[in-house]
């Protein structure tokens, strides 16, 4: 059905699709699907995806500003081929169909969160949170905890060293669940949220030693 589609006479105005921000986008981006015909006015524009040149229709996730068709927050569903053309009332009445512009959506990096020492640890311990993000540099790291994933932020207790946040003397207040993530400036802009690792935080164990008498 897409060769069909394509099958326009050369006289037409051309079509070109463009696809920003550059292939391939992470899951959660928007994605911005620019038609561009090389003359005349008035357009209306259509969009299609995959080999059955399903065309897109404004909705929830797809958004229309005259012509740029925007995705927001990409899927791995949303991989695939993308290409688009022009109606409109006068002549010529269609352009030419834009070549097809593949799309690649990937998961954004995954996150692992380590605690040492291994739990259940005891008042007045020492423990490091480590955030190992799989791939790409320059992250600025971020710890949550407990179900309203309060974000910690550096203070006498708490203290950061690049992927690794210190929790220095452990209290019971302590003992929750904690994850982290990572930002940074260039694409992907963040990574993916690790998995919540629980935190148990035992009392001092206390030793009574008992004297028989003499």
């Amino acid at each position: 059905m897409l060769n069909e589609f394509m099958k326009s006479s050369d006289n037409l105005p051309r079509s070109t699709l463009t696809v920003t921000p550059d292939s391939p986008v992470f899951t959660g981006e928007t994605v911005n699907l620019k038609c561009v015909i090389e003359s005349y006015s008035n357009w209306r524009y259509e969009w299609y995806k995959g080999t059955d040149s399903v065309m897109l229709q404004a909705s929830e996730r797809y958004t229309v500003n005259r012509d740029t068709l925007s995705i927001r927050g990409a899927t791995e569903s949303d991989q695939d081929q993308y290409w688009c053309r022009g109606q409109r009332d006068g002549r010529p009445k269609s352009s030419q169909s834009s070549s097809a512009v593949s799309l690649t959506v990937k998961d954004l990096p995954r996150s692992t969160l380590t605690v040492t020492p291994d739990s259940p640890v005891f008042t007045g311990e020492t423990v490091n949170l480590k955030c190992v993000i799989e791939s790409y540099s320059n992250w600025r790291y971020e710890w949550y905890k407990g179900t309203d994933s309060v974000m910690l932020q550096a203070s006498e207790r708490y203290t950061v060293n690049r992927d690794t946040l210190t929790i220095r003397g452990a209290t019971e207040s302590d003992q929750d669940q904690y994850w982290c993530r990572g930002q940074r400036d260039g694409r992907p802009k963040s990574s993916q949220s690790s998995s919540a690792v629980s935190l148990t935080v035992k009392g001092e164990l206390n030793i009574i030693v008992l004297l028989n008498s003499v």
